[in-house]
């Protein structure tokens, strides 16, 4: 099977292709203009892009025979040649990613762009939808992004590096706004004009504000008022190669010196203030343990992985744990943790699961839905029912339906009424939560899983199953 894969809609030199399904046949497949094509020859004999390719910054890329059949294919569409990537098993998107992992692609992205531009080449853009994660290590995807940078060019990519990378970081750094609803809802970024509406007042003197917020929403209002272009066009600017490598080492400096500030909430600490006894914890440990060392699983998700305590259990267990909370502070220490401890096989993602991202861009197919990219062989579902039943309203019935909807074998913690978490939740609530019982839980459970088996926790506050999907009648 050929289809089109997210991301490449508006790439008027290639266009990305998926090649099969399922874990025997996941190729991507890039067919390419004839200019794209000879640019990325020449680019994959540069020393500089060779350095990149082993250390791991850029995505492994070559150029298939013209034979073979999925070349073929790819010609027969109109294209002069095709590319093969190496298959990223993952497809995430910056809203979804926390302040850390953004810092990492931010820098990734200077890097890139110097180590080019010191060999006569340069990025043509500058968008965090280039990058994707192995694990928790960035990496570039876009090849043809690369092209041989003419004398004194100026860098064309820099308002969308503003706009896409350092303003959103700068919100979250400066003033604590969270960036990931704004480029969820803005896939081009938070331009100049917009973001000075957050930095005013004093606010306007913050580090790295003035240069790369005030002055040019001030530029580009004027050149707007004026009746022209909203940006002033970089035609016939020069910029020696001294001066731009000058300001993206500046930028490095501003990016590399912006850090988070948490609010402190109660989920980043949960492994010290969970309400287990130490029995409880270990055994529940233990539960999980067995049944992904058991089944030994391809893809897994960990749904409402808080600081991944579980993730890391099932990572060793698994090729990838897609790790997915919606609390900001405890998937950065998750990033920050994983990454430091060299743990190659956990992707932290920042999302409210009952309000997981859409399917975004145009026709709502360029950037995939969450649950619409690739389903897992696996699931975790740890003290996540409750939250999903008192603070988001979602019924039991339709929480195991869209369980069932995952196709995959469920590992689930149900937290009883009588348990202190539940009560904590509920205690503001006015409503009942009538159809919340275990009796119920089980019996919405059994109309859609085989249960393999049963753990009872904290003297039967708390359950432990084990699921597998029934066939759908």
């Amino acid at each position: 099977m050929l289809s089109a894969v997210g991301g490449s809609f508006k790439d008027p030199s290639g266009r990305v292709y998926r090649f099969g399904d399922g874990a025997g046949g996941r190729r991507v497949v890039r067919g390419l203009t004839t200019p794209a094509a000879a640019s990325v020859e020449k680019l994959l004999e540069e020393p500089f892009f060779r350095r990149l390719l082993a250390g791991g910054n850029v995505v492994e890329t070559h150029f298939l025979c013209a034979e073979e059949p999925i070349a073929a294919a790819v010609k027969d569409m109109g294209w002069a040649s095709a590319v093969e990537h190496k298959s990223v098993d993952f497809l995430t998107w910056p809203y979804e990613w926390p302040f850390s992992m953004l810092k990492d692609a931010a820098l990734l992205q200077l890097h890139l762009l110097g180590t080019s531009v010191r060999s006569g080449w340069v990025l043509k853009d500058a968008t965090p939808f280039n990058i994707q994660w192995m694990g928790t290590r960035p990496v570039f995807i876009d090849i043809p992004s690369f092209v041989p940078r003419e004398d004194g060019e100026y860098w064309q990519g820099y308002r969308q590096f503003c706009s896409m990378f350092l303003i959103p970081l700068m919100l979250t750094a400066h003033l604590g706004i969270p960036y990931q609803p704004l480029l969820r809802s803005r896939l081009e970024g938070i331009p100049p004009e917009e973001a000075v509406r957050y930095f005013y007042g004093l606010r306007r003197f913050k580090k790295g504000v003035p240069s790369h917020v005030w002055f040019p929403a001030k530029v580009e209002g004027w050149m707007r008022r004026r009746g022209g272009a909203t940006r002033p066009s970089d035609s016939g600017r020069k910029q020696p190669e001294t001066a731009l490598l000058a300001l993206l080492d500046g930028l490095a400096r501003l990016v590399k010196g912006l850090s988070y500030r948490p609010s402190m909430s109660d989920w980043p600490r949960y492994s010290d203030t969970h309400s287990y006894g130490e029995g409880d914890f270990e055994r529940k440990m233990t539960f999980v343990e067995n049944h992904t060392s058991t089944r030994r699983p391809r893809l897994l998700w960990d749904l409402g992985a808080n600081t991944g305590t579980f993730s890391r259990i099932a990572a060793r267990h698994s090729e990838l744990v897609v790790a997915v909370d919606g609390d900001h502070e405890a998937v950065d220490v998750l990033y920050r943790e994983a990454r430091k401890g060299g743990e190659q096989n956990i992707i932290p993602l920042l999302m409210d699961l009952a309000n997981p991202s859409p399917g975004q861009g145009w026709a709502g197919r360029e950037r995939a839905p969450f649950v619409g990219r690739q389903s897992p062989d696996m699931a975790l579902c740890l003290a996540l029912i409750h939250h999903l039943r008192v603070s988001a309203n979602v019924p039991v019935s339709l929480v195991t339906e869209w369980l069932r909807s995952l196709d995959a074998m469920v590992i689930v913690e149900f937290v009883g009424r009588d348990d202190e978490m539940f009560a904590k939740l509920a205690e503001s609530k006015r409503d009942d939560f009538a159809d919340y019982t275990s009796e119920n839980f089980l019996s919405e459970v059994e109309r859609r899983f085989t249960v393999e088996d049963r753990l009872e926790l904290k003297a039967g506050k708390r359950e432990m199953l084990l699921l597998t999907p029934k066939n759908a009648p």
